[in-house]
């Protein structure tokens, strides 16, 4: 497992965004791209995006938890293949999330700002675990966290990705309850956990362009 700081690496990444979005040639949502894909591949849903094109917005695949009642709430789970293309991908402040299903996604070859990736599962005495990867994406200002594995892990890989500037956005919040606790701070650009066995976490690149955060390891990596 190993997180590097190159600051080289990561300023190729940002120019490269920073120069790339001004001179897109249109825009759709993620959610249209992801109800408009078919299957293939043995996934649900193979979604091939177009270089030079922004994708906006989030995309949430499976159910969510509500708070206190253990309920499951929402569609189901879908097998998810992403291929960037290199296309951009705005979040806009949301999110690219798989939750509570024991499907997969898969992304890479993508630029993804203003938001984060996330794989949420549930442990205990029900263990609901999705699976998948993030591969060869660059990530510029995600907000609460770049990658976080919140109660997943074991299945996921997690490789050769740069993640520049996460964004604090204030402490987390506890997925059974809801409730903010101080021991779950964001502004983290990758995170994950133990509760769902190792995630496999390779060769990725992290920096921060304060250079007070950046030399503040929890800005880098965390277990939460």
């Amino acid at each position: 497992m190993l997180i590097r700081r190159n600051i080289h690496r990561a300023m190729i990444g940002l120019l490269a965004a920073a120069a790339l979005i001004p001179s897109m040639g249109g825009a759709t949502t993620l959610q249209e791209a992801y109800e408009t894909a078919g299957p293939a591949s043995g996934y649900d849903k193979y979604i091939e995006l177009e270089s030079g094109r922004i994708y906006t917005g989030s995309l949430m695949i499976g159910p969510s938890l509500v708070p206190y009642t253990g309920i499951l709430a929402g569609g189901p789970g879908r097998d998810v293949r992403i291929i960037g293309n290199g296309a951009i991908i705005d979040l806009q402040g949301g999110q690219l999330c798989i939750s509570y299903c024991e499907n997969r996604l898969d992304i890479d070859d993508c630029v993804v700002i203003n938001g984060s990736i996330k794989f949420r599962g549930l442990t205990g005495i029900v263990n609901i675990l999705p699976t998948g990867s993030v591969r060869h994406v660059t990530m510029f200002k995600p907000h609460d966290y770049g990658i976080r594995l919140q109660r997943a892990g074991a299945g996921i890989t997690i490789e050769r990705n740069l993640v520049v500037s996460a964004v604090d956005t204030g402490n987390d919040f506890i997925y059974t309850t809801g409730i903010s606790m101080e021991w779950l701070p964001t502004g983290t650009n990758i995170s994950t956990g133990w509760a769902a066995g190792w995630a496999d976490i390779v060769d990725n690149w992290s920096y921060h362009i304060d250079p007070e955060d950046n030399d503040e390891m929890l800005a880098h990596f965390s277990f939460l």
